[in-house]
């Protein structure tokens, strides 16, 4: 399937839409709501430099981007470019171990850490195919609801790139997992934070 990586407008002079072209893949420009980069409509990627990470810690800025980020729908990832560990900010490294625990198990955002701008290409690059190209079969954990609306918000949850906040939003726009699985692509495209391809999937995932 083609790669289509949707870069927000504060990126382009980044450098990172360069070498993503080299690498093969479609890419577009427009502005984003959260993240800087997009992914077929099913990842979404927030860069920080190591600076930028450190200062967003410091004012706060970054468990309000986590927030943003979990609430999109798309499948949420943090990439951070160099050694959060060595900027010219004061902070310790204790607080900072605790914002990247905080991020990857209260949020449940991934934060991988880059080399550089090759380095975080490469990762976007690597994260798209492995998305497109899933376990044949994914075991999830955890408890099974028994209310009969949290068995719903369960079992919409495991569908092919929905999460928690696009569940909601997918039941909460049809009413019934009945009417998601008889709802045609346009139809599923009405719902906030699914695109076409994310639709398209869906649609033939059902048939």
């Amino acid at each position: 399937m083609k790669i289509i990586i949707t870069i927000d407008n504060r990126e382009k002079n980044s450098g990172i839409a360069d070498k993503l072209a080299s690498k093969n893949v479609n890419i577009i420009f427009r502005q984003l709501f959260v993240g800087d980069y997009l992914i077929n409509d099913d990842i979404i990627i927030e860069r920080k430099t190591s600076d930028d990470f450190v200062q967003s810690i410091i004012n706060g800025r970054l468990f309000s981007q986590c927030a943003k980020l979990r609430k999109s729908g798309a499948v949420p990832l943090i990439v951070v470019e160099g050694n959060p560990f060595k900027t010219r900010h004061k902070i310790s490294t204790e607080a900072i171990k605790g914002a990247l625990l905080s991020v990857s198990l209260s949020w449940q955002i991934p934060v991988i850490r880059s080399s550089g701008k090759e380095d975080t290409a490469r990762l976007i690059v690597m994260a798209s195919k492995q998305h497109e190209s899933p376990p044949v079969f994914i075991r999830r954990k955890g408890i099974k609801p028994k209310k009969a609306q949290k068995q719903q918000h369960y079992l919409v949850e495991g569908l092919p790139g929905i999460g928690p906040a696009l569940a909601h939003r997918l039941l909460l726009h049809f009413k019934t997992i009945e009417q998601i699985i008889l709802a045609d692509v346009k139809s599923l495209e009405k719902v906030e934070g699914i695109g076409k391809n994310k639709a398209a999937k869906l649609f033939k995932f059902f048939r």
